[in-house]
């Protein structure tokens, strides 16, 4: 009978093993744990995209001056471009020209150094961004971890709650079965007249009083039976 009532449950003892076993299943199992799981993983995903950008950002502010002083002064329009274009500048950075060397890194030099010391206004607001997020994800972290504690605790006591309404079931059935004997005996004797009707009445209704306690304890101890089986195994599989 206990083991087809304990249905899907891993077990159903008192013991630092099944107590383990019961709060791991109810944690895994736990609906809102995974919701929360899901919008973590969100978060860390959009954290990760936006230091990606961030990055991007800082690199693409460093690389926009270089790439003006390669292509050479706008020319003018109708007029031909004055000086040096982008060709003859890469050229001129393969064979080692020293000056067009010199002037690149001097264009870089300046937003180098922003970047490095976060002065990039885009990179600051992107990292003003990454950083709620953080915060956000430490509280969703937070949040998880204590409710996770407390499905444990709650499993803890529905365990605890179920084991005394089982002993209680457990003696109810003993005191049921010694009564429905007494009883016997008592009809016995009272068929053969050695009873009044008045006390046949009596016992017989301390004998229903006896049945109600039993199927009270049953009762009392699927509730806690059902408890158990919504904390660990969700609304769908806690059906006795």
């Amino acid at each position: 009978m206990w083991r087809i009532m304990r249905g899907a449950l891993p077990c159903l003892e008192i013991s630092a093993s099944c107590l383990e076993q019961l709060q791991t299943k109810a944690v895994s199992q736990s609906t809102l744990l995974k919701e929360l799981d899901t919008r973590i993983q969100e978060a860390n995903d959009k954290i990760a995209e936006a230091q990606s950008r961030n990055a991007k950002t800082v690199r693409l502010s460093i690389l926009t001056p270089a790439l003006q002083y390669l292509l050479g002064p706008t020319p003018t329009a109708g007029q031909p471009q004055q000086g040096r274009g982008l060709i003859d500048n890469l050229l001129g950075i393969f064979r080692g020209e020293t000056g067009l060397i010199n002037g690149l890194l001097n264009v870089i030099g300046i937003p180098l150094f922003q970047g490095s010391q976060g002065a990039n206004t885009e990179a600051n607001r992107n990292a003003i961004a990454i950083s709620d997020l953080q915060i956000k994800v430490a509280e969703l972290q937070r949040a998880r971890a204590q409710l996770a504690d407390t499905t444990r605790e709650k499993v803890a006591i529905a365990l605890v709650k179920f084991d005394e309404a089982r002993t209680d079931f457990q003696v109810a059935q003993v005191v049921g079965a010694r009564a429905v004997d007494q009883f016997k005996v008592f009809e016995l004797r009272y068929i053969r007249g050695n009873n009044d009707t008045e006390s046949y009445l009596a016992k017989q209704s301390q004998l229903d009083k006896t049945k109600a306690d039993t199927y009270s304890a049953w009762a009392k101890m699927r509730r806690s039976l059902f408890e158990i089986k919504l904390l660990v195994l969700g609304v769908k599989d806690a059906e006795l």
